[in-house]
């Protein structure tokens, strides 16, 4: 399988070709999910490029959000700069910009991001016959579904290994986008799930902590499986985590995936630990059922447990600290104490070692006696790991021989340069050159990405120049550099440029739609001009005959009903819902790429879940059979067409795991769910839970605060209400 490390800044890209990755994922500085790390620029892509090239290292660049409309110049001329740096494959988002790059630049290779929600086959499908490359798929996705995905299409599956899991399904999370303006799916998440919530039934407190933060991931051990599966790539997340941990996980499995030995997994997963890790990691990710991905306990880096405070007393104006600990510390290292729900976070200045594992460190804080030692950061562990430079060998084979030009051969793999002296050789008056000396002065390349593996000389007795010996030497590695790259860039897809495309002229219709969970949602309202797409909590055929039964009662015609397909459901699902398709034969409102497969057969609308952010999205949905659009909650301007919601309340999360057991500990034979189940945060905003049932739960989480918007579009209500039972 392909290792794939993350690169958040130049130290982090170094660190992961060094260790050991296969491709290197980055950002620039615009278009890309993890905006707030450094990144990288037009101005340096190509050099990157080059130098991961020479190491034989793909590239991926990551385009992976939501496009504006008046952004999409902008976004052609960052495409169009990587291409021409030779860039390997680019991670994308957005539908509408994938459309647009496969017909700007002809032979691009495109794979597709975690964040379109592909987690089945009928969703990789799409996208193959789309014409993606590579799946990056969910999280979420089960290891029936990997399989069935594998058997079925060309497509290259890439799979995350190790690193922060959201808890969110990839890709529909607006949580931090609808409360707080800052849109993940625009690169800018807050991480309000990382935040301590208290759990509510009703009035009562049930549970407190970190009921949204997923532990992070760690497949190590599971990667036989993965392999088996069908699995091309392994991803190791981290643009936003320093290059030690970069190198740490980047190595370990490369270790791992080179002699995978189960007795060091363990060895490994400590060293990771000690980077970066939030407690006990999850080791099987959402590959088989019954699985637990929270940590209520912590949500933030836990850090190594290395000793205890033994004294803090007063210091001129700051406090002196007495540690005694069973690992040694130093300048810029990071601390946590932790004495029962007191948490302080130290940098580590001046340490005065007392011997026998006592050290006094400085801070302005007091920090009390008796609190636990944490090491978060070891800066010495850390520059190893960073510090370390892999370089490439070369073979040397040189000749000298009187009346010629001296010559010297480098090779590399299957590269191989020859350069020659600019004057013709002399008989030496004395001694020749001996292989001794020329050794001596080829093997000077510690300015290189080069160390000397084997050197042949076919000497005369002849008079070489030291000065002509570093210049063969200087040009050969010049030219071997160059020559490793046009070779590695040769067998690159001849990606060519053709005229954009022009901004699509939308004439999709204005409609009006209600979305209703129970026919009494209705009561009351007024039903002319308005269609009603039906959103159920549980998809069996008895309960929606019971649902379109009661509609029909009320005078409604069924060629206004549509059904909201699920945003999440494994392709054995998927063939559930067909039978409940293949009998109403109403529409259907498409939350996932996956519902595409029905829309040459229904009337289909493009619902919210597919995130259309931009006409070009829109048109293209349009041209695959879609007759209208439902907006992106996110999208600040609308066009005067389509349809948007304008009132309800939209799940901000959809959840994969059953947050009812996370907080009980109950299980599927003890079901304890209730609509009453509420999440509260330190700012007293309230989130309800949505049971939607198939063949397995999911879980919409709802803001109790009512979602409104005033545009001028086809409207869409969504009339389900939430369990409201205000606390005091």
């Amino acid at each position: 399988m392909e290792l794939l490390a993350p690169a958040g800044d130049l130290q982090s890209f170094y660190a992961a070709v060094y260790h050991g990755a296969d491709a290197v994922y980055l950002g620039l500085q615009t278009f890309n999910a993890r905006i707030k790390a450094d990144n990288f620029s037009a101005e340096n892509i190509g050099e990157i490029v080059k130098f991961a090239h020479l190491y034989h290292v793909k590239v991926y660049v990551t385009i992976n959000i939501l496009i504006k409309d008046c952004e999409v110049n902008d976004f052609l001329d960052l495409v169009r700069t990587c291409v021409r740096a030779n860039v390997d494959a680019f991670i994308i988002q957005d539908l509408g910009m994938a459309r647009l790059l496969l017909a700007n630049f002809p032979h691009i290779v495109l794979h597709a991001s975690t964040q379109m929600g592909v987690h089945n086959l009928s969703g990789a499908k799409f996208l193959a016959d789309f014409g993606f490359k590579r799946v990056v798929l969910a999280r979420e996705t089960k290891l029936a579904d990997i399989k069935l995905i594998k058997q079925h299409t060309n497509l290259e599956i890439e799979y995350f290994a190790q690193g922060a899991l959201c808890v969110a399904f990839s890709g529909n999370c607006y949580l931090s986008s609808i409360k707080n303006g800052n849109s993940g799916n625009r690169g800018k998440c807050l991480q309000l799930c990382r935040l301590p919530y208290q759990i509510y039934h009703g009035s009562q407190m049930v549970a407190e902590g970190y009921y949204l933060s997923a532990k992070d991931l760690c497949l190590m051990k599971n990667l036989k499986v993965l392999a088996d599966a069908g699995v091309d790539c392994l991803k190791l997340e981290g643009r936003l985590k320093r290059a030690g941990y970069v190198a740490q996980v980047t190595r370990s499995y490369r270790q791992a995936l080179d002699n995978f030995n189960p007795l060091h997994v363990d060895q490994e997963k400590a060293k990771i630990s000690e980077l970066f890790s939030r407690g006990e990691f999850n080791e099987q990710a959402y590959l088989y059922d019954n699985f637990n991905i929270l940590n209520p306990k912590i949500s933030h880096h836990q850090g190594k447990k290395i000793g205890k405070v033994l004294a803090t007393e007063k210091f001129k104006h700051i406090y002196k600290i007495t540690l005694q600990l069973s690992e040694a510390i130093g300048q810029n290292d990071a601390l946590r104490f932790v004495q029962e729900k007191n948490q302080f976070s130290v940098g580590v200045g001046n340490v005065n070692d007392l011997g026998h594992g006592r050290v006094e460190i400085f801070s302005k804080q007091k920090i009390p006696a008796g609190c636990d030692v944490f090491l978060l950061k070891s800066e010495r562990k850390e520059k190893v790991l960073s510090d370390y430079e892999r370089h490439l060998l070369v073979d040397f084979y040189f000749s000298a021989k009187v009346g010629k030009l001296a010559e010297l051969v480098a090779n590399h793999g299957n590269v191989t340069v020859t350069v020659v002296s600019e004057n013709l050789l002399e008989p030496a008056r004395t001694a020749g050159i001996t292989a001794e000396q020329v050794s001596k002065q080829l093997s000077k390349l510690n300015d290189t990405k080069f160390r000397l593996h084997h050197l042949e000389c076919v000497l005369d007795n002849v008079f070489v120049a030291v000065s002509v010996l570093n210049d063969l030497r200087r040009k050969a590695i010049e030219q071997l550099e160059s020559a490793l790259i046009e070779a590695y860039n040769s067998e690159l897809p001849q990606v060519v440029e053709t005229k954009q495309l022009g901004k699509p002229l939308l004439d999709l219709p204005q409609k009006n739609y209600y979305i209703i969970e129970k026919a009494s949602d209705l009561d009351g309202v007024n039903l002319k001009g308005f269609a009603i797409i039906i959103a159920p909590n549980i998809y069996k055929r008895a309960y929606i005959d019971d649902l379109v039964g009661a509609l029909l009662r009320k005078g409604i015609d069924s060629q206004l009903l549509y059904l909201h397909l699920p945003i999440v459901s494994t392709e054995a699902e998927l063939e559930l819902l067909d039978e409940i398709l293949r009998q109403y034969q109403f529409g259907i409102v498409a939350n996932n790429y996956a519902h595409l497969r029905w829309v040459r057969q229904y009337k289909t609308i493009a619902g919210l879940g597919l995130n259309v952010h931009n006409d070009f999205t829109a048109m293209t949905l349009h041209q695959l059979g879609c007759e209208n659009v439902i907006w992106s909650l996110e999208k600040q301007q609308v066009t005067n067409c389509g349809s948007a919601l304008v009132s309800g309340y939209p799940a901000l999360m959809t959840l994969c795991h059953c947050p009812v057991r996370e907080v009980y500990g109950s299980n599927c034979g003890n079901c304890r769910y209730t609509e009453q189940l509420i999440y509260q945060d330190e700012k007293h905003n309230r989130y309800h839970l949505r049971r939607v049932k198939i063949k397995h739960c999911y879980f919409e989480l709802l803001s109790e605060e009512k979602y409104q918007a005033n545009v001028n579009v086809g409207k869409v209500y969504d009339l389900r209400s939430i369990a409201c039972n205000n606390m005091k």
